[in-house]
């Protein structure tokens, strides 16, 4: 099989997959769970596109499919964190990059940003050098955004609405705003 149908196959495999999912019965899952590990190996065969495949996987998405996308890339922050791994970090950060592949009006990319650059910090990462290695994934109207909000240095979680929540299984970030 050409390397153009078996991503086309991903692509409909994935979306078949998402579809079976809602935000709020993942969102409520224990971390880590069966959905983050499946929603790594998506990330992570997209990583494995073409930049042309990418585009086209982002541009297939439901807007509730790039949602869950968005949740999985908190939770593979958390569990970076608790893993102390990049991998799981960098992960998280394309699942954002993917989540917000279109970019409501309103919306503050920042404010979810903040979580992956805090965490890229506690476990000893170059917060710009991660966010450097994600916007080569992104559109061009995000890649800018992920460049300066790497290289800052006056990100704090609460300021952008966040809380690290300690509990027995582990850090947790927690929105609060």
């Amino acid at each position: 099989m050409q390397n153009g149908n078996a991503f086309r196959t991903f692509t409909d495999e994935t979306a078949h997959y998402l579809a079976g999912l809602k935000v709020v019965i993942y969102y409520a899952e224990p971390i880590p769970s069966a959905t983050d590990e499946r929603l790594r190996l998506i990330v992570d065969q997209f990583l494995g596109g073409t930049a042309v495949e990418q585009a086209q996987f982002q541009a297939g998405l439901i807007p509730a499919h790039r949602s869950l996308f968005g949740i999985y890339g908190h939770r593979a922050a958390t569990l970076a964190v608790r893993q102390n791994s990049r991998d799981w970090l960098l992960s998280g950060l394309v699942g954002a990059v993917i989540a917000n592949y279109i970019i409501p009006p309103k919306r503050n990319v920042e404010v979810s940003l903040a979580v992956y650059h805090h965490c890229a910090r506690k476990i000893g990462e170059s917060p710009a050098e991660l966010f450097a290695e994600a916007a080569n994934y992104a559109r061009p109207d995000l890649v800018q955004k992920l460049h300066q909000f790497g290289r800052r240095a006056d990100v704090h979680l609460k300021q952008f609405g966040w809380q690290e929540q300690k509990t027995p299984e582990g850090v947790r970030y927690k929105f609060s705003w």
